[in-house]
């Protein structure tokens, strides 16, 4: 099956900047890839050259099988080659209406099938009751997915979001991300999605493209980065890690939290790396067990995190469920679930 989309060695500088390095990854049909980075690693930049408004020095963009762009030379026009964008904030036209926003998309804005399409996107959006509003009648989340209309109307190969729900508050960007999930899904859509959030990431796409040091680092499925990171900098980006001092010896590494299973094959000194919620309270210690005092302690409602202080000074951090959080200044005893990961 041919990737819809595909990036090869794509490299680009802003003058002596190099903003993308040798970027390589492909976008599958009918997948959610998130494209997971920090700010600043030139994200929106690799948006802007997929979609035509930037021309990379060097590399190849490939949409359903054709090159668009390659070596410095754009092949195909930004309209022409089957890519919708969603912008930050949405950027809908504000003398417009809703549905004339959502048919700006189309090539052929009068006529009845233009307008059947304009109809049918509302309505996958839940949002048929305000096609004759102007966008600030509308929420910022509404706004969206007025915004993501617009982007399906003339049906793109597919689809890129830049950070969509940066200026929406904590309780509405949950709301508004799981509802533009769904038409993503219902539609069918092939999606490459913007995003420095590791949480909106594993939870929403099929696949996540790690972007730091203004390239791919992994690419894999949501579980494949969180549980087999290739690269320590990849271990302690996606999700929360802990960091300790070991020795490996083959399938075990030893460290003061005991001696741990390892997920590789290794041997020597090496940074162990476990997950806070795989750090739980020992309730039947024994003599091997690791122990140290709670020095700080977040509560969040339905769990929270303890900072423990361990024997040999290290500091280590764990989840817990709400009702199990030691007070700070309580000695507790430790162990570790699962296996550890190490890197040298």
């Amino acid at each position: 099956m041919t990737a819809t989309l595909e990036l090869e060695n794509v490299t680009h500088r802003f003058g002596e900047l190099t903003v993308l390095d040798a970027v390589s990854f492909v976008v599958e049909p009918g997948t959610i890839t998130a494209l997971l980075g920090p700010s600043g690693e030139g994200k929106t930049t690799l948006l802007r050259v997929i979609c035509g408004f930037e021309t990379p020095e060097r590399g190849r963009v490939v949409v359903n099988g054709r090159d668009v762009a390659r070596d410095g030379v754009s092949l195909v026009a930004a309209e022409n080659r089957g890519v919708g964008l969603v912008p930050q904030e949405g950027a809908l036209f504000p003398h417009l209406s809703v549905a004339k926003n959502v048919l700006f998309g189309l090539k052929q804005r009068r006529s009845r099938e233009s307008h059947e399409r304009a109809r049918y996107l509302l309505d996958l959006v839940g949002l048929t009751h305000c096609a004759d509003k102007r966008p600030e009648e509308l929420s910022g989340g509404m706004q969206q997915r007025v915004a993501l209309a617009r982007a399906l109307a003339p049906n793109p190969s597919v689809v890129l979001l830049d950070e969509p729900f940066a200026s929406l508050d904590a309780a509405l960007r949950m709301n508004v991300r799981a509802e533009i999930i769904e038409v993503l899904r219902r539609s069918g859509a092939t999606a490459l999605w913007v995003t420095h959030d590791q949480q909106e990431a594993l939870s929403c796409a099929d696949y996540v493209a790690v972007m730091l040091n203004r390239g791919i680092v992994q690419t894999g499925t949501p579980v494949e980065l969180y549980r087999s990171p290739a690269t320590q900098s990849v271990a302690e980006f996606v999700g929360e890690a802990v960091r300790l001092r070991g020795h490996a010896n083959g399938t075990k590494v030893s460290c003061a939290m005991g001696e741990l299973p390892l997920s590789q094959n290794m041997h020597g000194e090496v940074t162990v790396i476990v997950r806070p919620e795989q750090i739980e309270l020992d309730d039947f210690p024994t003599a091997t067990s690791a122990r140290g005092q709670v020095i700080a302690s977040r509560f969040y409602g339905h769990d929270g995190e303890i900072d423990i202080k361990l024997s040999n000074a290290e500091i280590v951090v764990a989840r817990l469920h709400a009702r199990l959080l030691p007070k700070v200044g309580a000695e507790v005893a430790l162990r570790v679930t699962g296996q550890a990961l190490a890197f040298f």
